[in-house]
């Protein structure tokens, strides 16, 4: 797709803008040499820029919001096009698209600019610039390049400059007048905006809500559950500890659990059930496993063969506690803790003197631990089956899993760019531990009134 600034008038209009990120569309861009083209396309958005405090977190980078309009029906693809294209059969149908995509006067976007200097000389060496959630310019002032290798990319570029200049004069205008904070807040569409949500406002909204968070566990097991997190079980301090562990001992653990989650177990030896259902890199333990630490294996029976694998192995990247993989998905693991480690770590830290190392080291143990808060099924089967059995074992994320099954906790709400998995720090402590995110969709989603939108970040000028 190759950029042919004669056959299109581009406007600063919604459609036009689109249509130029298109050439970016590639997400992530390696950076290129600059030419004398970009930078003389960016340093007008630098300049209107000087005044605008860096981003907190990143001081070489500054951002700000930009308002596009939409623009006329005549400024969207052709309804022939569309329907050469097979998008659309009828005007109808077109007007609905239009729509679709532009609902609202303005469009919203994102602007980033970036500028990296040297150390040394105080001299420019890298710029770039991302808008809508696309990096656009990436260039390096300390290389050569052919410009006919990136011409395409370079006009394009060049013309999204020129286009969004008057938008930037606008957001600059509205901050220095102290206006700026206050438009974003009331204006930016939910689409680009984080927020959170009761969990138990999702269930009165749709009772299926509820029956995905307990993933399939019946009422009786979670009220189980929460009964013994509450009576304090899940101490580390009372739960006891297995004095000569082996290998076997691990796999046994791993059998009950296997058993309690409908895994069908007969006709496997305990490490060829675990090396079945397990992650199989398994840093050398059985013998058996695959990846970089594979390894000729231990003695199952062998408490010092267990102890030397435990703490004397130099092991990078495997996944031995990994026990039910999760694919695309998060995994749940079965973990072994010793009370050495931190005892270890205690003495190095001072919090314990040598004498009372000596004397609590000889009480010291191992015990099991279940980790797998995405995986409730799994992780709360495993840790009851074991607690049944009378082993030692605690739960990771307890009072998380127990707020989530009594709906007291939120779920995150997260923009439409970015993925819903893994964005806790995108929320402030105040709302407790989060570790459900998703979108949220105005037109389809009951509870969306419901939701309490966090502030975004304020703009500043330089001070």
């Amino acid at each position: 797709m190759f950029f042919e600034e004669d056959e299109y008038e581009y406007k600063m209009v919604a459609p036009d803008i689109d249509r130029l990120m298109k050439f970016f569309d590639h997400g992530y861009m390696n950076a290129t040499a600059s030419t004398p083209a970009l930078l003389a396309a960016i340093k007008p958005l630098f300049e209107l820029l000087k005044e605008l405090k860096p981003h907190k977190k990143n001081d070489e980078a500054k951002t700000i919001w930009i308002r596009i309009p939409r623009g006329s029906i005549d400024d969207y693809d052709s309804f022939e096009d569309m329907k050469d294209w097979g998008i659309v059969e009828t005007y109808e149908e077109y007007l609905k698209e239009w729509e679709y995509n532009y609902p609202e006067e303005y469009c919203w976007y994102e602007l980033i600019v970036f500028q990296v200097y040297n150390k040394k000389d105080k001299k420019l060496r890298y710029y770039g610039m991302s808008l809508g959630n696309n990096f656009i310019i990436s260039a390096s002032l300390e290389e050569t390049c052919d410009v006919r290798e990136v011409a395409y990319r370079e006009e394009a570029a060049v013309k999204l400059c020129d286009l969004i200049h008057p938008a930037v004069e606008e957001s600059m205008r509205l901050l220095k007048e102290g206006k700026y904070n206050n438009f974003v807040e009331k204006f930016l569409p939910y689409e680009f905006r984080t927020g959170v949500i009761k969990r138990s406002d999702l269930w009165e909204s749709d009772c299926e809500y509820k029956k995905c968070d307990y993933d399939g566990l019946s009422d009786e097991m979670v009220k189980r559950f929460i009964h013994l997190i509450k009576s304090g079980a899940n101490n580390p301090d009372i739960i006891g500890r297995i004095i000569e562990f082996t290998a076997n001992d691990f796999f046994k653990a791993c059998k009950l659990g296997y058993e309690a989650i409908g895994k069908e177990c007969d006709g496997y030896s305990l490490s060829d059930l675990y090396m079945h259902y397990s992650d199989g890199r398994d840093e050398g333990l059985t013998g058996n496993g695959h990846g970089l630490n594979a390894g000729s294996g231990i003695d199952f029976e062998d408490s010092k063969a267990w102890d030397e694998w435990f703490f004397n192995r130099k092991q990078h990247g495997g996944h031995p506690w990994e026990v039910v993989p999760g694919g695309n998905s998060t995994h749940m693991s079965l973990g072994v803790r010793s009370d050495r480690s931190s005892l270890e770590f205690d003495l190095r830290l001072g919090k314990i003197s040598q004498e009372e190392f000596n004397e609590q080291i000889k009480k010291a143990g191992y015990y099991f631990v279940v980790d797998g808060i995405h995986r409730a099924f799994e992780s709360i089967n495993f840790y009851l089956t074991l607690y049944d059995a009378g082993l030692p074992v605690i739960i990771d994320d307890a009072e998380e899993l127990v707020a989530s099954f009594e709906g007291s906790d939120y779920v995150g709400i997260v923009p439409h760019n970015v993925f819903p998995r893994y964005c806790a720090s995108l929320f402030p402590k105040e709302y407790g531990v989060i570790f459900d995110f998703m979108h949220v969709y105005k037109s389809e989603d009951a509870w969306f009134d419901k939701v309490k939108w966090l502030p975004e970040d304020p703009a500043e000028m330089q001070t």
